[in-house]
């Protein structure tokens, strides 16, 4: 039952971030969708990561599909010739995401 949740929660998570991806994208050029995304995934994993109920099972699989290395990479791959676009996005999404997380763990005590 657990897995079936977690794929659920994936095939939620997934086309979330797509969305939110391609608004942002559209009307940016630094990688807002992404970045919102990863901060708002990492935020809830915090929140949920010392939970056992069945409900963490499909939250765990929506941050996992809603959350992205690969799209954060091709970006950052894409802003090398921009340092400070790179800079910024490489050190936006791991101060943020990491605070996030910590913030989501502080809250859920």
């Amino acid at each position: 039952m657990r897995l079936t949740l977690f794929l659920i929660g994936a095939g939620i998570g997934a086309p979330t971030r797509y969305v939110i991806d391609r608004f942002f994208r559209d009307g940016y050029r630094f990688p807002y969708g992404i970045l919102i995304v990863n901060v708002a995934g990492s935020f809830l994993l915090g929140v949920i990561a010392n939970q056992d109920t069945d409900l963490t099972f499909l939250l765990f699989g929506f941050c996992g599909a809603l959350t992205t290395w690969s799209a954060f990479a091709l970006d950052l791959f894409d802003e090398l010739a921009n340092k400070k676009l790179f800079a910024v996005n490489l050190f936006g999404n791991y101060l943020l995401g990491v605070f996030a997380a910590l913030l989501g763990l502080w809250i859920s005590r």
